[in-house]
This record gives structure tokens, C-alpha cells and sequence, in this order.
């Protein structure tokens, strides 16, 4: 009996021995995730871009709904201005080699994203609401572009989400 606890212990410490040296041995212990450091140095300068864009556009709804289409213009020329600066930190960020492509795709799509936000700015100022909405429409599918350019990143803030400025 006394034999048979004895082994079982020594099997155990074998088994435990090999269950944190194995990893290891094989090459399996944990390695840098490229797409997780660039998230997480993004994050905190898309976050402020949204807090700052909701700042931006408090208002802008009821002007459009008031008819003050001019007065909502100026939401969007804003608006893009804090865009493009967001655009220009984020383009500091280090990209990883392996994900480039990728990343140049969206930072593409995220320029777009400027114009089109101004091109409303444009309709606006011009108080000519249906192209304004025409526009925005345009805006949704170059979202979703620029989302579907990096889905599966683990991106929360740096995802353009329209619902969250008003």
C-alpha cells in the first residue's frame, strides 16, 4: 500500500513537472500578440476621439430636426478636424510588419471617413438636407468598410460606431 502512494506521489510530481515544462520545451509559451499591442496603444486615442465627438455633436440632431442646417454644419467641419488629428496619432502607432496590409487598408477607409463627414458639412452649410443624407448613407457603408478592414482586432473605441455620437 505504502508502495503504491509512494508511486502515485512520484507520478504526480512527473505529470506536474511535465505540465509546466512542456510548454515551454515545445514552444508553446506565450508570445507576443502584434495585433493586441497595437490595440492597446490605439485604444486611448480613439476613446478620447469619441468623448470629444460627443461633445461635438451635442445639439447637432436638433438642428438638422429645426431646419438650422448651417448652425449644424459646423458639428461636422468639427467633428472632422478632431478625425483627422485622431487619424495622424494613430499613424504614429508602430505597425506590425505582418499586418501592414491590413492596416494601411483601414487607415485608407479612416481618411475617407474625414471627406465624408465634411462632404456633409459641405450639404449642410449649403442647406441642402437630402444630399446631407444621401451623404450619410455613404458615411454607414465607409464605416463599415473601415470596421470589416480590422474586425476581429478586439478594437471597442477605434470601431466606428455612428449610435454613439447621437
Amino acid at each position: 500500500m505504502r508502495t503504491k502512494t509512494a508511486a502515485m506521489a512520484v507520478l504526480g510530481c512527473v505529470v506536474l513537472a511535465l505540465g509546466v515544462a512542456a510548454p515551454a520545451a515545445l514552444g508553446l509559451e506565450e508570445t507576443a500578440n502584434p495585433k493586441k499591442e497595437y490595440v492597446d496603444q490605439a485604444e486611448p486615442i480613439c476613446k478620447t476621439n469619441v468623448l470629444a465627438n460627443r461633445r461635438i455633436f451635442k445639439g447637432a440632431k436638433d438642428e438638422v430636426r429645426q431646419g438650422e442646417l448651417k448652425r449644424a454644419s459646423t458639428h461636422f467641419f468639427r467633428a472632422a478636424k478632431a478625425f483627422a488629428k485622431t487619424v495622424e496619432q494613430l499613424n504614429t502607432i508602430p505597425k506590425p510588419p505582418e499586418y501592414t496590409t491590413a492596416l494601411n487598408k483601414w487607415f485608407g477607409l479612416l481618411r475617407n471617413e474625414k471627406s465624408i463627414i465634411e462632404k456633409i458639412g459641405r450639404a449642410l452649410a449649403a442647406e441642402d438636407k437630402r444630399k446631407a443624407e444621401n451623404v450619410s448613407v455613404e458615411l454607414n457603408r465607409n464605416s463599415n468598410k473601415a470596421n470589416n478592414a480590422v474586425l476581429g482586432w478586439g478594437f471597442n473605441y477605434c470601431r466606428i460606431e455612428p449610435s454613439r455620437f447621437g
